[in-house]
C-alpha cells in the first residue's frame, strides 16, 4: 500500500483569519480568493502555475491600487496561512515511512512550498526526501484536486494501480475524487486527527 497525504490542513495547520488580516494590512481583501481546500482568483492561478510568484506580487499591486508595495511584504502576508508542521505528525511519518511509501499530493504554490521544504521538513538534519518518495504538487502539475487529472498523475508518477493508493485529505470533495479514479481515500479532519489512523510505531488501522 501506497500513502499519500494532502499537505494544507492534513500535515500543515493553517490560519486563515492571521492571513486574511496580515492582507488588510496591506490594505488589500483576500477573502475573495482565500479558500479552505481550493483557491479562486489570483491565488488559483499561483496553485496552478499560471502566474509566477512576480506575477502574482504585480496583479496583487494592481488590484490593491497599491504599486508601493514591495514582493517581500505580499510573500510575507501570503506566508501567514501556514502556521507549520507540528513535531509529532514529522516524527509519525518517520515511523509510517518504516512501514510504506509515502507520497504527498497538494494544492499548493511555489511560496507555500519554499516554506516546507526550506523549513518545515528541515527536521533533525532531515529533508523532504527524508519524509516522502515523491510530492505531486499543483503548481508544477498545472493542475488542482479534485480535477481527476491530478490524480491520474499521482498514479502514473507512483507507477502502480490505483487502487494500491490510499489517499488522506481534509476534504470529502478531493476523497470522493480520488475514489472515482480508483484510488482508496480517507477522510483526515485537521489538527492531526490522521494519527489516531496509526499505531504508535506507524502501522496503518483500516477504518
Amino acid at each position: 500500500m501506497n500513502l499519500l497525504f494532502d499537505f494544507g490542513g492534513v500535515l500543515v495547520d493553517l490560519d486563515q483569519s492571521r492571513c486574511i488580516s496580515a492582507f488588510e494590512a496591506l490594505g488589500f481583501d483576500i477573502r475573495p480568493c482565500l479558500g479552505t481546500y481550493v483557491q479562486a482568483g489570483i491565488l488559483s492561478g499561483l496553485e496552478r502555475g499560471q502566474i509566477s510568484v512576480a506575477e502574482f506580487c504585480n496583479q496583487l499591486r494592481t488590484l490593491s491600487n497599491r504599486p508601493d508595495l514591495t514582493d517581500e511584504s505580499i510573500v510575507q502576508a501570503w506566508e501567514q496561512y501556514l502556521t507549520g508542521v507540528p513535531e509529532d505528525r514529522l516524527e509519525m511519518l518517520l515511523k509510517i515511512k518504516q512501514h510504506y511509501p509515502t507520497y504527498v499530493l497538494s494544492n499548493t504554490n511555489e511560496i507555500h512550498w519554499d516554506m516546507a521544504r526550506n523549513g518545515y521538513f528541515r527536521y533533525k538534519g532531515l529533508q523532504v526526501s527524508d519524509f516522502f518518495r515523491k510530492v505531486f504538487l499543483s503548481y508544477e502539475l498545472g493542475v488542482e484536486k479534485p480535477s481527476p487529472a491530478i490524480y491520474e498523475a499521482v498514479v502514473k508518477g507512483i507507477g502502480c494501480a490505483p487502487e494500491e493508493i490510499l489517499f488522506f485529505d481534509d476534504s470529502e470533495v478531493n476523497c470522493e475524487a480520488a475514489r472515482r479514479c480508483g484510488l482508496q481515500a480517507r477522510l483526515a479532519p485537521a489538527n492531526g486527527v490522521w494519527l489516531d489512523f496509526f499505531t504508535p510505531d506507524g502501522v496503518y488501522i483500516p477504518e
